[in-house]
Formats: C-alpha cells, sequence, structure tokens
C-alpha cells in the first residue's frame, strides 16, 4: 500500500527545474550587471556602436542629402591614441614613417564638453581634418588647441574618418543646436566619391571590391540591437575590435578585385592604370562629367547649409581648399579610362604606348611631343596627363610638371579625382556667401616653392593626408585667424625627399 506522501518523480523534477532556472538567471544578472560596471569605466557600448557606424560609412554609398535629425552627443578625437600598430603603416607597397592606424574617438555631452560655451571652435570633415593617419598631437585641432594659454577657448576635432559633405551636415548641426560653438572650420572635400564605383555592362565592382571582413547590414543592425545588453555589447565590441586591429595594422592595404584590378596597387605611376584600363565595356567614360558635376552640386549645397544655418546663430565659418599628392597614382582606387570618348580609344592606346617606347629609349624630348598629341586629341583621361608630368620631371621642368599632375588629379574619375573641381566650388562658396577661407592648396604650393621643391613631397606623403609638417602649417594659418598666431613658419626638413622614378 503506498504512502499518501508519496509524490511523483515528475513533480520531484519540477522544484529542480526552477531551481537550474533560478541559478542561471542568477549568473546572467551578475554578468550583465559586470558589463554594465564595466561599461560605465571603460564605455564600449559606445566604441561599439561608433565603430558599427564608422564601418556602414564604408560599406554603403551616401545617396541620400544631408540627414536633418541631429544627435545630442557628440564624438571627437581622443588624445589617447592607442597602441602602435604591429606592422610598419603602409599605404600600398609605400611604408609611411611616424603613422598608424589611429582613430580613437571620445564620446562628448553638452556637459561634458570642453571650453567655454560661446568660445569653442570645432574642426569638421574627413580623415584629413581628423589628423589620420598620425598621432592626435601631431594633428591640426591638437596644435592649434592651447588648452594652458586658454583654457576657455578650446579647439576640438569633431572630424570623422570617411565623411562626405553629406555626414558633416548633420554633425555640424549637432554642433550648432547643443554645443554653442563660436567657430566651424571645414576642411572637406577629399570623400565625395568615396562610395562612387563606375558601373555598366560586364563591371565586376560591387561587394567582391570590398575586403572580406566587412560585416553586412543586417549583422551591424543585430550587433547594435544586443548591445542594449551591456555583457553581450562587451562580447561584441571585443570582436568587432579584433577584426579591426587586424583590417587596420597596415591600411590602405591592395585589395584584388575579382576583374583583377588591383586597389591601392602603388601609391604613384600610370604602369597599373595602363595595364588595367577602364574599358567602355565595363563603363561608358563619357557619363563621368554629368555624374561628377551632381556631386560637386550637392558639395556646394552642403558646405552652403553649413555657413548659412551657422551664419543663422552668429557662428564664424572658415573653409579651408584641399591640397592633395600631386603625384598619385590615377588608377590608386579604380581603374581609369585610356580615352574619355571610345571613339579614341585605339588612337589614344597607340599613342600612349609609343609615348612608353620613347620613355624607355631615353629620348623623354620625343615622348612629350607624342604625349601632347594624345592629350590635344582626347584631353579628358588622367593617364596621358600623368605621363606628360612624368616626362617634364624627367626634363628638370617642375612647375610645368606640377601643372601637369594637377591636370592628372583633376581627370581622375571617382573618389580623389576631381581635385581643381573640389577647390574652385570651396572657393565660390566662399566668395558668395563671404565665409572666410584658407587656400591651403596655394598655402602649401608656396611653402615648398619658397624651397625650390615641388610636388608637396614633404606636406603629404600618402594618397590624401597632410603630414605633421603639413599639419602644422595649417594650424599656424588657422591660429592666424583665431588670434593666437605665431608668426614664424613650421621649420623644413633636413632633408628633401628624392625624386621618384618614371612609371616605366
Amino acid at each position: 500500500m503506498e504512502s499518501a506522501d508519496t509524490t511523483s518523480p515528475a513533480t520531484r523534477t519540477t522544484p529542480r527545474r526552477w531551481r537550474r532556472l533560478g541559478f542561471v538567471l542568477v549568473i546572467l544578472v551578475a554578468m550583465e550587471a559586470a558589463g554594465w560596471i564595466g561599461d560605465h569605466l571603460l564605455d564600449f557600448r559606445q566604441k561599439l556602436l561608433w565603430r558599427l557606424t564608422l564601418m556602414e560609412v564604408e560599406a554603403a554609398p551616401t545617396t541620400t542629402d544631408a540627414s536633418t535629425v541631429p544627435d545630442t552627443a557628440l564624438w571627437i578625437r581622443s588624445s589617447n591614441d592607442g597602441p602602435d600598430p604591429e606592422e610598419p603603416y603602409r599605404v600600398g607597397q609605400t611604408k609611411i614613417q611616424g603613422a598608424g592606424p589611429w582613430v580613437e574617438h571620445l564620446r562628448l555631452t553638452p556637459e561634458t564638453c570642453p571650453g567655454l560655451p560661446g568660445q569653442r571652435t570645432f574642426v569638421l570633415g574627413g580623415s584629413a581634418a581628423f589628423g589620420y593617419p598620425y598621432h592626435f598631437d601631431e594633428s591640426l585641432a591638437a596644435l592649434a588647441d592651447r588648452p594652458d594659454a586658454s583654457p576657455d577657448h578650446r579647439v576640438l576635432n569633431a572630424a570623422r574618418v570617411g565623411a562626405t559633405s553629406s555626414d558633416i551636415v548633420p554633425i555640424a548641426r549637432t554642433i550648432l543646436e547643443h554645443y554653442d560653438p563660436a567657430t566651424l572650420v571645414v576642411f572637406a572635400g577629399n570623400n565625395e566619391w568615396f562610395h562612387w564605383r563606375p558601373s555598366g555592362p560586364g563591371s565586376k565592382t560591387g561587394p567582391a571590391s570590398r575586403p572580406a571582413t566587412t560585416i553586412d547590414s543586417t549583422s551591424r543592425s543585430l550587433l547594435a540591437t544586443l548591445s542594449h545588453s551591456r555583457a553581450l555589447a562587451a562580447l561584441a565590441s571585443g570582436v568587432v575590435h579584433l577584426v579591426h586591429n587586424r583590417d587596420a595594422r597596415a591600411a590602405p592595404v591592395p585589395v584584388t578585385h575579382d576583374d583583377g584590378f588591383v586597389e591601392h596597387h602603388a601609391l604613384t605611376g600610370a604602369r597599373h592604370a595602363i595595364e588595367n584600363p577602364l574599358t567602355p565595356e565595363r563603363y561608358d567614360a563619357s557619363q563621368w562629367p554629368e555624374i561628377r558635376q551632381k556631386y560637386l552640386q550637392r558639395f556646394r549645397e552642403n558646405l552652403a547649409t553649413i555657413i548659412t544655418e551657422s551664419r543663422s546663430r552668429k557662428v564664424r565659418v572658415i573653409l579651408m581648399t584641399m591640397p592633395f599628392q600631386y603625384r598619385l597614382a590615377p588608377a590608386w582606387k579604380q581603374r581609369q579610362p585610356l580615352a574619355g570618348n571610345p571613339r579614341h580609344l585605339e588612337t589614344m592606346t597607340r599613342l600612349v604606348d609609343e609615348t612608353l617606347a620613347l620613355q624607355d629609349q631615353d629620348q623623354p624630348a620625343k615622348a612629350l611631343e607624342r604625349i601632347r598629341e594624345a592629350i590635344r586629341i582626347d584631353p579628358m583621361p588622367p593617364v596621358p596627363h600623368y605621363l606628360e608630368a612624368e616626362l617634364l620631371e624627367s626634363l628638370e621642368r617642375p612647375v610645368e610638371a606640377e601643372a601637369a599632375y594637377a591636370r592628372s588629379r583633376e581627370a581622375m574619375i571617382g573618389n580623389l579625382g576631381s581635385r581643381l573641381s573640389i577647390n574652385r566650388v570651396i572657393r565660390e562658396v566662399a566668395a558668395e556667401q563671404e565665409a572666410e577661407l584658407v587656400d591651403l592648396r596655394k598655402i602649401f604650393d608656396d611653402y615648398q616653392h619658397r624651397r625650390q621643391r615641388h610636388f608637396n613631397t614633404e606636406l603629404i606623403h600618402d594618397d590624401c593626408h597632410p603630414t605633421p609638417l603639413g599639419h602644422t602649417l595649417i594650424a599656424q594659418h588657422l591660429e592666424r585667424l583665431l588670434g593666437g598666431a605665431r608668426p614664424t613658419e613650421p621649420s623644413e626638413p633636413l632633408e628633401a625627399a628624392p625624386r621618384r622614378p618614371a612609371s616605366r
């Protein structure tokens, strides 16, 4: 006969199951509590969200106008650079001394912003304004900021790596609405075509042209959602940090596309562009002028918007033109056409080949005549201008060579091309809006020319970023406008940069 208090096995396991669930719940609560404490100390959730935002900038084209909804929080460059790179920092095949992948940020709120309201200067722009790829204390904002001499007036770096002018407008609005600035300094124009790629029948550019470690939009959204849990945010932040560090050891690294083209192959020279042309089957280059004009118009409108909205709040705006690397390889970012008009392709290809043959035979004068014949037929493609510049340089005519390199940079399609047009728009907007202008392209040129040097060899070592010497020069001109200038120019390097060989 069974006892009355005898229980079934199913009944006995129920309290045991609840105890186990309770134990797991206690562990999860403890982990989440530890996550909240860690996040309070290390702010890893905000760093994770920032890196996810940066990945979105690098992975997804900016196809809409500037955002109209500003955020209260503001990210500025952190004075803590982080660890030095494990390998020498390289741009393509070129090592850049003193450089590294330092993109650390600090999150501000209106309550934690340094300086007195109404006396702050904010620097806006892309990676050139940010000071990438050099140390914090070598950037223009840090050099112009003098907290010991003037603790109330601070110069803060709100630039963002990879930012287009459409990305800068909402940052400017955040500053204007919540941070009571005295001055906005806009040093932008390198990234307007950052996301543009030629498309057409046979074009293979697209997702395959990005590094394999790119996190897609769905994964980024999922990580951002999961980051509401501080424990999961800590785990995700660690994983993204590892991916980021691996990719940033020697960036920008060469990227091989599935069509055989190598992005970031070589910093200078035209050979890669000649061997890997953008053919009419891949892209109709005659469409480029219209596309370029649309991007330039949006750039113009965004600059005007920043000035107009700043003026409505009695905030001063200083625009800066973009100095550039004269010798940058035409195919640094993507293939380039050998002819702007497909009807000229055969003739242009022949003249380029003949120019290279004469160059190999050490006949630069005859080669110059040949390539100028090509330019007269079709001035649109960048490669003939680049070859002209190399030949002028070999003939010791640096002033003419510099102008020819500039024409090549203007003719480049896509990112980092249209250098003369970008600076023309900046100057025109400054004049139309009666904004102050610092013509950095002229300042860099004058600095070099006074020393009988050319091509910004001391002032830009990579594809588009001023060196610490360049930032010092920029900061001193900015200080003069802000009222704390020292009149002397930065000291020049001990040695001039060596001349570089021709493409062939």
